[in-house]
C-alpha cells in the first residue's frame, strides 16, 4: 500500500494560525480587563446607590428632627397652634423619609426597630394630645441612632472607596502588563516566524549566489517543511544534477584534451620535419603554408593547455610548487614576455616596482601565467599609443603583496564586472571583435585563490580597468 504523504502546514496557514493566536491573546487580555472594569462599576454603583444615598437620607432626617424639636419648644413657650401644625408636619415628613429609606435600604430595619416603633407611637399620640408627649430624651435617642448610622455608613463608604482605589490600581497594572506582555509575545513570535522564514530564504539565496558566481554548487539546508522547504529540496535536486553534469563535462574535456594532444603532437612534428627539408627541398610558398600550419597547431596546443588548466582548477587538482620569489622579478619577466605584443600596438608598458626586495610565497610558472593573462588582456583592450602599468605594492598589514595591472581601455560596466570571471564568459561588446574563449580571467582567479590570495577589479565605463590580486608573503618574512 502507498503511504500517504503527511499534510504540512504552508506559509499562509502558519501566518493565519499566528494571527488567530494574536487575536486570541488580545481577546483574553481584553476580557479580563473588562471583568475588572465591571467590578469597579459595581463597587462605584454600591457607593453611589447605597452609601451616598444613605448619607444624604440620614442627614435629611437629622435636620427634620432638629426642626421638629425647634417647633415643639416654640409651641411650649408661645402655645400657638401654628407651631403645633408645623410640629406635626415635620413629624409626618420625618416618617415619610424614614419609610422611604427603609424601603431602599432594608438592612436598616433591624437597627432602627426602636426608632420605627417609637415614631409610630409618637405619631398616634401627637394627633390627640399635641407635642408635649415628645420628651427631649426621645429626640436625643433618635439623633444618636441616626448619627451612629451615618458614621457607620461613612466608614463603610470610605472602605469601599479604598477598595475602589485598590481595584483601579490593580486593573491599571493588569491592563499595562497585559498590554506589554501581549505586545512582547506578539513581537517575539513574529520575529521567530520571520527568522525561520529568513533562515530558509538565506540558505536558498546563498545557494543561488554561489551557483551564479560559478562556485561549486553546494546543497542548501532544508529547515522547514513548507513551500520554502520544497523550494530548497528542488534546489538541492537541481544542484545535484548540475554537479553530476559538470563532472561529466570535466571528464569529457580531460579525455578530449588527452586524445587530441597525441595526434596534434604528431602533426607538429611532421610539419617541422617537412619544413626542415628532411623529405626534400621546400620552396618559399610551401614554407609559408607550413608556418601557418605550425602556428595553428601551436594555437591548438595553447587552447588544450587552457582547457586542462580549467579542468584541474575545477577538480581542485592544481599542484603548486611554491617558494619565496622576488615580486619585482616576476613583474619584469611578465613584461619582457609581452614587450613585443605591446610594441605591435605602440603601447608602452610601465613597471612601478618597490626599491627594496619584496618576496611572495608563490609558484613561479602559475603566477607568471596570471600576470601574462592580465597584461595580455590590458594590451588587447587598450587603444594604440596608451600606457599599461604594472605595480607591485606591499600591503599595509605586511602579510601580502598586491599586484595591479592598470590600462586605459574602454572600461567595464558595473553589471558585467563579476561575470567576466566566469568560465567561457565574454563581454557582449567584444564578442565579435576580439578573439578569445573567456578562460583567462577564470584561470587567473583560480590560480590566485589556490595561493590563498584574491583577485578583484576596479573599473568604470570609459575610465579603463584595474585588475589587482594579492599573494601571501613567506611566513618567515611576515
Amino acid at each position: 500500500m502507498d503511504r500517504k504523504t503527511p499534510k504540512r502546514l504552508g506559509i499562509t496557514a502558519k501566518l493565519l494560525i499566528w494571527c488567530m493566536v494574536l487575536v486570541g491573546i488580545f481577546y483574553a487580555t481584553t476580557s479580563v480587563l473588562i471583568l475588572r472594569i465591571q467590578n469597579l462599576v459595581e463597587v462605584s454603583s454600591a457607593i453611589v446607590n447605597v452609601n451616598y444615598d444613605m448619607d444624604l437620607s440620614a442627614q435629611r432626617m437629622i435636620q427634620q428632627l432638629l426642626s421638629l424639636e425647634e417647633n415643639r419648644k416654640r409651641y411650649e413657650i408661645l402655645e400657638k397652634d401654628v407651631y403645633m401644625e408645623a410640629f406635626v408636619s415635620d413629624l409626618e415628613d420625618f416618617g415619610k423619609t424614614l419609610t422611604s429609606v427603609l424601603s431602599r435600604h432594608p438592612d436598616y430595619q433591624e437597627p432602627w426597630a426602636v426608632l420605627t416603633r417609637e415614631y409610630a407611637e409618637l405619631l398616634a399620640r401627637s394627633r390627640d394630645t399635641g407635642p408635649k408627649v415628645l420628651p427631649d430624651k426621645t429626640v436625643t435617642r433618635w439623633l444618636e441612632i441616626l448619627s451612629d448610622a451615618r458614621q457607620q455608613n461613612q466608614q463603610e463608604m470610605e472602605a469601599r472607596l479604598n477598595e475602589l482605589a485598590d481595584r483601579s490600581r490593580a486593573a491599571e497594572r493588569l491592563g499595562f502588563f497585559g498590554l506589554v506582555a501581549s505586545i512582547a509575545f506578539g513581537v517575539l513570535g513574529s520575529v521567530l516566524i520571520a527568522y525561520r522564514l529568513n533562515l530558509s530564504l538565506s540558505e536558498i539565496r546563498r545557494g543561488i549566489r554561489e551557483l551564479g558566481s560559478g562556485e561549486p554548487a553546494r546543497p542548501v539546508r532544508v529547515t522547514t517543511h513548507d513551500e520554502l522547504g520544497e523550494l530548497a529540496q528542488a534546489f538541492n535536486s537541481m544542484t545535484a544534477r548540475l554537479t553530476e553534469e559538470e563532472k561529466m563535462r570535466q571528464d569529457f574535456i580531460a579525455m578530449l584534451s588527452h586524445e587530441i594532444r597525441t595526434p596534434l603532437t604528431s602533426i607538429r612534428e611532421s610539419v617541422d620535419l617537412v619544413a626542415d627539408g628532411v623529405f626534400g627541398e621546400v620552396n618559399e610558398k610551401q614554407h609559408h603554408f607550413l608556418d601557418i600550419s605550425r602556428q595553428e597547431a601551436l594555437r591548438l596546443t595553447h587552447l588544450l593547455e587552457r582547457l586542462m588548466k580549467v579542468s584541474s582548477l575545477e577538480a581542485q587538482r592544481l599542484r603548486l610548487n611554491t617558494e619565496p620569489l622576488d615580486a619585482a622579478a616576476l613583474a619584469r619577466q611578465a613584461i619582457d614576455r609581452l614587450h613585443s605584443m605591446a610594441m605591435a600596438k605602440n603601447i608602452e608598458l610601465k613597471a612601478e616596482l618597490p626599491t627594496d626586495f619584496v618576496f611572495v610565497e608563490a609558484d613561479q610558472e602559475h603566477v607568471t601565467q596570471v600576470l601574462v593573462n592580465l597584461l595580455g588582456n590590458a594590451i588587447k583592450f587598450s587603444p594604440p599609443e596608451s600606457v599599461v602599468r604594472l605595480s607591485v605594492t606591499p600591503e599595509p598589514t605586511g602579510k601580502s603583496v598586491i599586484f595591479c595591472v592598470v590600462d586605459e581601455g574602454p572600461g567595464i560596466a558595473l553589471d558585467e564586472q563579476e561575470r567576466i570571471f566566469l568560465k567561457y564568459y565574454r563581454e557582449p561588446s567584444v564578442r565579435g571583435s576580439v578573439d578569445g574563449l573567456g578562460l583567462g580571467l577564470s584561470i587567473a582567479r583560480g590560480i590566485v585563490e589556490a595561493h590563498g590570495g584574491s583577485l578583484w577589479l576596479n573599473s568604470a565605463p570609459g575610465c579603463g580597468a584595474s585588475f589587482c590580486f594579492s599573494l601571501p608573503k613567506p611566513k618567515t618574512m611576515v
